[in-house]
This record gives structure tokens, C-alpha cells and sequence, in this order.
């Protein structure tokens, strides 16, 4: 949400924008690693995946209530349980054949949000590694050396 104030200081108004959702080329290679494993269905990604992260481009926090819900959406943690800042997880439980938990993470800068880094999964030592490796891409993203494959 942006917020104007009038001339006299006394009147906000608050009124929706749109962000941008930019798939990164890690965010592509990862959804590629996993449609390739066969990891979530067509039918999944196009009526459960797809259309939440759709809702982050109302912005963020989103004003869905989805977001709500710790099971769905949260900040992404380091190792240490630090926040890193800016940075959050899309969270979907019983995905696939396998019936695993997807998560997405992505970054907030500059008005985007760019998709960064997607997988499976299987303990909490894997979101540690995977909140590691998006450290590093947000320090590439920060220099401005990042690939971006499009939009949503």
C-alpha cells in the first residue's frame, strides 16, 4: 500500500499498487529442476501454485488472508534464526505424487519482488542450506548481478 498525505499533514490515503513478480534465471532453473522431477502436477501448478503467487503482486504483506496463516507465508530465517530481511517463503504442503512440501523463497527490492530459489523440502537442514543460498543471491541481486527471464 502507498500512502499520500495532503498539504496539511492531516489526510492519508491509502491506495493499492502492483509490484512486479520477476522470475530470476534461478528461479526459472529451479522450477525446470522440478517439473522435470515431476516433483508437482500441471493441474497443481496451474490451480494451487501459480495463482498464489499471483496474490503477492497486490503487494506486500498482502492483504489475502492467506498470508495470515504461519503454514502458508513467513519470513525467511538463516541458520542462526536470524530474519533475513526483505526476504520471505511461500509455503505448500502435500504437493505431487510425493506428496512433499514445496517452499518458494523470494526477495523484496526496489518495488519488485523477484522470485529467487524453489525446491523440496525434506528436513530443516535444507531450508537452512536453501535460506544460505539466498543470501548469496540477494547480495547479487543488491550489485545487480542477476539474470531476469521474465514476468508474471
Amino acid at each position: 500500500m502507498l500512502s499520500n498525505v495532503n498539504s496539511d499533514n492531516n489526510y492519508i490515503e491509502e491506495s493499492a499498487f502492483l509490484l512486479d513478480l520477476v522470475i530470476t534465471e534461478w528461479a526459472l532453473n529451479a522450477y525446470l529442476e522440478l517439473k522435470h522431477k515431476r516433483v508437482f502436477t500441471d493441474e497443481e501448478y496451474q490451480l494451487k501454485i501459480r495463482p498464489d503467487v499471483l496474490l503477492l503482486q497486490d503487494g506486500i504483506p498482502a492483504c489475502h488472508s492467506k498470508f495470515e496463516s504461519n503454514k502458508f507465508w513467513g519470513p525467511v530465517t538463516d541458520k542462526s534464526s536470524n530474519t533475513i530481511s526483505s526476504a520471505y517463503k511461500m509455503k505448500w504442503r502435500q504437493i505431487g505424487p510425493g506428496r512433499v512440501q514445496l517452499r518458494l523463497l523470494i526477495f523484496v527490492h526496489q518495488e519488485q519482488i523477484l522470485l529467487c530459489r524453489a525446491y523440496v523440502k525434506s528436513n530443516e537442514n535444507v531450508d537452512k542450506r536453501e535460506a544460505a543460498r539466498l543470501k548469496i543471491h540477494i547480495k547479487d541481486i543488491l550489485h545487480g548481478n542477476y539474470v531476469t527471464r521474465g514476468k508474471l
